[in-house]
């Protein structure tokens, strides 16, 4: 991490040269978001550290400790621990059809669920629309959503506001700003 951070220290410095105040204030600013920057890294990390010791404290530690001492619960001064089961649960990809079959010969197959989904392109309404309906005629209950990748939208409304084309921001959740992109050096 550090070695990241010293590359990034180098670039910022890199615009010491611009010998105006302007210049000076626009490297402390570009240092400043770096060290946010891999201070966020080190805070995520940190907190995934801290939630491994807590599992391994409260999933190891502690039940040894009571189940050593015979208790199962411990109550002092209205603050009390006790050991309670879990269960967690999950499929290996290499055993998930076995995994199916055994449920499907004991009747408890019903816990596994069954999507059908088919995407259609752009210009495709009446096709999706005439599926939906087949399926529905059929006696099921298709789920149907629509939606615009987030990345269509986005050049959709920068092509409009480029052409100065009418558009709605608060329709479209539109804001328009300037952001710098820093990248270390590699």
């Amino acid at each position: 991490m550090s070695g990241l951070f010293d590359e990034m220290e180098a670039d910022a410095s890199a615009f010491d040269e611009v010998k105006t105040e302007a210049g000076a204030k626009l490297s402390d600013l570009i240092r400043e978001a770096q060290r946010q920057s891999a201070l966020q890294e080190e805070h995520e990390q940190g907190a995934k550290d801290a939630k491994k010791e807590y599992h391994r404290i409260t999933r190891e530690l502690i039940p040894a400790e009571m189940e050593a001492m015979g208790l199962e619960r411990v109550d002092v001064d209205g603050n009390s621990i006790s050991l309670q089961q879990f269960v967690y649960a999950s499929i290996p990809a290499t055993r998930k059809e076995e995994a199916y079959n055994f449920l499907r010969s004991i009747g408890e197959d019903d816990i596994i669920k069954n999507e059908v989904v088919v995407g259609f392109g752009m210009g495709q309404d009446n096709v999706a629309g005439a599926v939906v309906d087949d399926l529905r005629n059929q006696g099921l209950a298709p789920a149907q959503k629509t939606h615009i990748h987030p990345m269509t939208l986005r050049t959709w409304a920068k092509n409009r506001i480029e052409n100065n084309q009418e558009i709605d921001f608060d329709t479209f959740g539109i804001y328009v700003g300037n952001r710098a992109k820093i990248k270390g050096a590699k």
